[in-house]
């Protein structure tokens, strides 16, 4: 039996300079550990700012001219296209308007 790992309180009550240092250890690293963490946030909250404005500068535009230019798109295009659906409707029963006009 090795008596150099039986390691236990003197009378007095305090502890041994062994439990002291294992006490200190443990604490420390959770505190290296909180600093860890807090080191995390920190470099998060440094570079998700800038993204986010960098977003809404250069995302936000984007969408707002995006609309703006489709509706444009849309109120071209959909009018001449109804007007070639038509017309060509009308050239495939060889009618016209005239002849629908008369027939109602």
């Amino acid at each position: 039996m090795n008596t150099t790992n039986d390691v236990r309180l003197p009378l007095t009550g305090h502890p041994t300079p062994v439990e002291e240092s294992a006490e200190l250890i443990e604490v420390t690293g959770v505190g290296l550990r909180i600093a860890e963490v807090g080191l995390v946030i920190f470099l998060g909250l440094l570079v998700c700012p800038p993204l986010l404005i960098l977003a809404v500068v250069v995302a936000v535009p984007f969408i707002a001219i995006s609309a703006v230019v489709a509706a444009v798109v849309a109120a071209i295009a959909v009018p001449t296209l109804l007007v070639r659906r038509v017309r060509a409707h009308h050239r495939a029963h060889q009618s016209t308007l005239f002849l629908h006009r008369l027939a109602s």
